[in-house]
């Protein structure tokens, strides 16, 4: 960008898509920021998107602020993860899939979740609730779908 509007999301609420996605890339990816001040937030509605991006952050802070594992280098043409990985924790491992395109992604990951502690079945909740149980395969790896809306990002618990 060459500065002005252009270079900026403010005001915020004007901005809300951006600024999500902003939010997300951060916690999604155990950024320990001290997220504060006058410019946090300009209007009830960005006050509700911070609010509900720190929420899932707090409920998942221990394993957002664990081990990352990069599953592929990132290039703005395909999606981009990385696998939080704690074996220590009952929420052993998040995989966090970004999507950098303006379309929606459907594609089939191959996670190694050796990491995690997981070596039979990997119990994995979708950032939309779903429940799905897979096979962990003899290299210790998961065959998972995964579906990221365009600009936007999913996540995979992993129990």
């Amino acid at each position: 960008h060459g500065g002005g509007a252009a270079a900026t999301i403010e005001p915020l609420k004007d901005h809300l898509e951006h600024y999500a996605q902003m939010i997300d890339s951060n916690l999604g990816l155990g950024v320990q920021a001290c997220y504060r001040g006058p410019r946090l937030f300009d209007s009830p509605e960005t006050r509700d998107l911070v609010k509900q991006k720190v929420a899932w952050f707090k409920k998942h802070r221990k394993i957002l602020e664990s081990d990352v594992v990069h599953g592929r280098r990132p290039d703005g043409r395909n999606l981009d993860w990385m696998l939080h990985v704690n074996s220590g924790l009952d929420e052993c491992g998040m995989l966090v899939v970004y999507n950098p395109t303006g379309s929606q992604v459907s594609e089939r990951l191959k996670v190694n979740v050796y990491y995690t502690g997981l070596s039979d079945v990997a119990e994995i909740t979708d950032s939309r609730g779903g429940l799905v149980r897979v096979d962990v395969q003899r290299d210790f790896t998961i065959e998972l779908k995964v579906d990221v809306p365009p600009n936007g990002m999913s996540w995979y618990l992993l129990k």
